[in-house]
């Protein structure tokens, strides 16, 4: 089962933090002796396969339109890519989307969750 990670995106361009998320779930992943894959709402103009040397063997594009903001629709879209991939370690940015959106998904999925992380367990 895979490590997922939540890439934030403004404007069809990733975020920095979605660097540090990357490669903090490549971490994970090597950890747990499995590897990490993304999700990416919209349309994203930067070369997602560079992502690849944090260790995202795959990118899920999600297109979520208008609804990209919302966070509910937002929690049911990433909840639904998450259980068609079977992983059970999901990993976001420590911003508003997060803030908004993991709480949601941790209640839905039935899944602790850790804010805040800043160093590998």
């Amino acid at each position: 089962m895979p490590v997922i990670v939540f890439l934030d995106q403004q404007n069809g361009h990733l975020k920095k933090s979605a660097q540090e998320a990357a490669a903090y779930a490549g971490a994970v992943a090597t950890s747990l002796n499995t590897h990490a894959e993304a999700i990416v709402t919209g349309t994203v103009q930067d070369d997602l396969a560079a992502f690849g040397k944090f260790g995202i063997k795959k990118v899920h594009t999600i297109d979520a339109g208008a609804a990209m903001h919302d966070a509910e629709t937002l929690c049911s879209l990433i909840a639904a890519a998450t259980e068609s991939t079977g992983a059970d370690v999901i990993i976001f940015s420590n911003n508003s989307t997060a803030r908004a959106v993991a709480p949601r998904l941790s209640v839905r999925l039935k899944a602790g969750l850790v804010t805040g992380a800043v160093a590998l367990p």
